[in-house]
């Protein structure tokens, strides 16, 4: 009986053992893995997670709120735009990040719109050469970046040598007397609350001039980003004008006027992070 009974007490404390071991390995890797804060809906929450020693990819509803969680050090990095983060440094609040590494991959801004509103597109593109042949694109960038962010970049046209469209889009807009462009409204510099009441920023005064060569009301619409383009599909907003990428995957649901600006996915952490660039997720 004694025997059989130590046997028993044996087993119990070598289960016990390979349970705490167990759990000490899993409570290693844990502490070995990153923590990555992207906003939701956008291209970067992908690549975060292609990284090999990100444990786990935190979203966001927004880029202010991915800012404040480095800032805060409750993620160890952040992917946003190049130059979303740049403008974050060179505020006070949150000049305790640096960037690591170079672009983890360039980015096409365009304006999303309705694949069947062509006309309207057109339209756009229009506005917007005759705003960078005038000067006026390079004016409102350079007040946003102190420079024009088009110098330098090989133009491309999103949809070169297309036949004219001949839909309606650009007369119901007309008719309407305002176009209404939707963003998240959480994306400084480029849209965003200026003391938390007036819509500003970069997407804004280009879409304002845009309007305004189209002879329309400029009509600002601020939604989540999870959701934006099936707002745009439905047709409560005339397009996207808030930063968004052009990617293959989005092309199959909407079209995107010629480019506003280029930039890249970026990612940064806080002065004193171990890691030094993407090459430390890996």
């Amino acid at each position: 009986m004694n025997c059989k009974f130590m046997k028993f007490i044996s087993l119990i404390l070598c289960m016990s053992l390979i349970v705490v071991v167990l759990a000490g390995c899993v409570d290693e890797g844990a502490k070995e893995g990153f923590v990555i804060g992207v906003a939701t809906g956008t291209t970067y929450a992908d690549y975060a997670e292609s990284f090999s020693k990100v444990s786990l990819v935190s979203t966001y509803d927004d880029d202010n709120a991915t800012l404040m969680e480095l800032a805060n050090g409750r993620v160890d990095a952040i992917i946003t735009d190049r130059l979303v983060g740049l403008n974050a440094i060179n505020n006070a609040r949150y000049n305790n990040m640096r960037l690591a590494g170079e672009y983890l991959y360039e980015e096409t801004v365009a304006v999303a719109i309705r694949k069947e509103d062509g006309s309207l597109r057109q339209a756009i593109n229009k506005a917007l050469e005759e705003m960078i042949n005038d000067g006026t694109y390079e004016e409102i960038s350079t007040k946003y970046f102190g420079r024009n962010v088009l110098d330098g970049i090989e133009y491309r046209k999103t949809f070169p040598d297309e036949e004219p469209a001949n839909d309606d889009s650009l007369q119901r807009v007309l008719e309407a007397g305002e176009i209404v462009f939707a963003m998240s409204g959480g994306y400084p510099p480029f849209n965003y609350f200026a003391d938390g009441e007036d819509l500003t920023g970069f997407d804004v005064e280009i879409g304002k001039e845009v309007a305004s060569r189209l002879g329309v009301k400029y009509v600002p619409f601020t939604t989540e980003w999870s959701g934006i383009l099936e707002g745009l599909r439905s047709g409560r907003y005339d397009g996207i004008f808030g930063s968004m990428a052009i990617t293959e995957e989005r092309l199959q649901t909407v079209n995107f006027t010629d480019p506003y600006y280029y930039s890249g996915a970026q990612l940064f952490v806080l002065e004193d992070s171990e890691i030094s660039g993407p090459e430390d997720l890996n």
